[in-house]
């Protein structure tokens, strides 16, 4: 069976959210969160249930644990798009408190993730079919293996075919000298880099978004494509030197938890199927926007 046009590679984990914060209590206290929601997640398992949400073929390699957990987990992904390995231990769990000024805090279990290794993730990878095939890593900052062998994965997926998409958070430590090296390393070996703004000014340390933008697509060759979100309303898109951006008028979420995940989902599968970068820019908030807002999440724009 030929190998689905998008791949995604990266953590799989349970979400609880739980809102809204209004301060954080005393030790010892307890405290009642008017919401909560407990659902499949991760930032690979976000893109990957936005794809299915929106009807895109894909392939998710990803791992869980070996407990009840891991099995509810699977059970929450269309049989047949996931290629699963199970790791011996618990599976990790995420909880993500809400705070009513719209932030967000997240505490992460050690769980699975932390005994991923990047062999689990190689020996999955299927060669691409076509030249526009694309695979996405994400949230490997949970998987301290996979980290450390990023750019060998990377090189990999290159080597099989796929055009390499990469969204990377704040590694633990912070972004020090060395963690900027290494991720302004794994930019040179990837085609397309996905970003949020607070993100790509300390990488480049910059505390303007326009300076730390520029600064990078300096660094890029011709065939890579920069996406930065701005928010939750606004999207910059760098292609051959050349800029284009998005935007949509602001809205109100109770649930702002994997906006940037949703976001990627939509931008790649409308950028992979030639639609162009402005395009793909306005497909990513505006699916992103829609999924965010609704509960349960909707993914496609449905009109009467």
């Amino acid at each position: 069976m030929a190998s689905p046009p998008l791949l995604i590679l990266g953590n799989v984990n349970i979400e609880l959210v739980m809102g809204d914060l209004d301060h954080w209590p005393d030790f010892g206290t307890e405290m009642t969160m008017s919401s909560s929601d407990f659902r499949a997640g991760g930032a690979a398992g976000t893109t990957a249930l936005a794809l299915s949400g929106l009807s895109v073929d894909h392939r998710l390699i990803a791992t869980v644990g070996s407990d009840n957990l891991g099995t509810w987990l699977q059970g929450e992904f269309q049989p047949g798009t996931t290629a699963w390995t199970t790791i011996p231990t618990a599976t990790t769990v995420s909880v993500n408190m809400l705070h009513d000024r719209g932030n967000v805090v997240v505490f992460n279990s050690t769980g699975h993730l932390q005994d991923v290794t990047l062999d689990t993730m190689i020996d999955a990878i299927p060669p691409a079919t076509s030249k526009s095939s694309f695979a996405l890593v994400t949230g490997a900052h949970l998987m301290p293996s996979v980290t450390a062998g990023l750019s060998q994965l990377l090189t990999m997926l290159s080597t099989m075919g796929w055009t390499t998409a990469l969204s990377h958070d704040r590694p633990f430590e912070g972004w020090t000298e060395d963690t900027r090296a290494v991720f302004l390393s794994w930019v040179r070996a990837t085609d397309c880099i996905l970003m949020r703004e607070h993100e790509l000014r300390a990488v480049m340390e910059e505390d303007d978004t326009e300076e730390a933008e520029k600064a990078l697509v300096k660094t890029l060759a011709d065939h890579q494509v920069l996406v930065v979100q701005r928010g939750r309303t606004r999207a910059d898109g760098f292609y051959q030197g050349q800029m284009v951006t998005a935007s949509i008028d602001d809205f109100e979420t109770n649930d702002p938890v994997g906006y940037a995940d949703i976001f990627n989902a939509a931008f790649i599968s409308s950028y992979m199927a030639g639609e162009g970068l402005q395009m793909a820019l306005e497909s990513g908030l505006t699916v992103a926007s829609i999924a965010v807002s609704t509960a349960p999440r909707i993914y496609g724009v449905f009109v009467d």
